[in-house]
């Protein structure tokens, strides 16, 4: 990921440190891939998802859109695809990405797996350390957890049950998607 990185550092902007969730699967490795691979996939597996505009899927010059209960909209560009293994992406408003996210798949035995998302944030690199310490404490490290977890949930749902997760499964989120009112 140096290209990422050196893209990212002369957008002035660095690297904090990698947030995952992870979830151990009751369902095989080709499964979770299935479901983490199809074309517009992320109404089946994200909670937070509304709707999800695809550009081009599948493969390494994939490119879709993000439309998140609470407005957000974020786009996902294609950085590497390891058919059956994962992918990298860069995600961001469409003015500017922010982040990278690595979605992979370890299969633990024929019928089960281990599924992860790693995100490497990216934050402006002027600003002072103290202000980036708040900013990563506060923001980023408050906001992505709870969202990652949702999401490797509600992968982990659909690849068992082939049900599409509903909005707020695991709970809701204030950036993401609110509580439905």
């Amino acid at each position: 990921m140096n290209d990422v990185g050196d893209m990212f550092a002369s957008q002035g902007m660095a690297a904090t440190a990698p947030i995952e969730a992870t979830v151990d699967v009751a369902a095989s490795a080709g499964d979770v891939w299935d479901a983490i691979s199809a074309r517009g996939n992320l109404t089946n597996v994200h909670p937070f998802c509304e709707t999800n505009d695809v550009e081009r899927w599948p493969g390494p010059t994939s490119r879709d859109h993000v439309w998140y209960y609470s407005g957000l909209h974020y786009e996902r560009d294609m950085i590497d695809w390891n058919d059956g293994v994962g992918y990298d992406i860069a995600v961001g408003p469409p003015t500017g990405k922010i982040a990278i996210a690595r979605w992979w798949i370890t299969p633990t035995g024929e019928r089960t797996c281990r599924f992860g998302i790693e995100v490497t944030s990216y934050v402006r690199a002027d600003v002072s350390e103290a202000t980036r310490e708040r900013y990563e404490r506060e923001v980023i490290n408050g906001a992505i957890p709870p969202y990652l977890d949702g999401v490797v949930r509600g992968v982990a749902h659909y690849s068992t049950t082939g049900d599409p997760v509903t909005r707020n499964q695991f709970g809701a989120h204030p950036l993401y998607s609110p509580p439905a009112s």
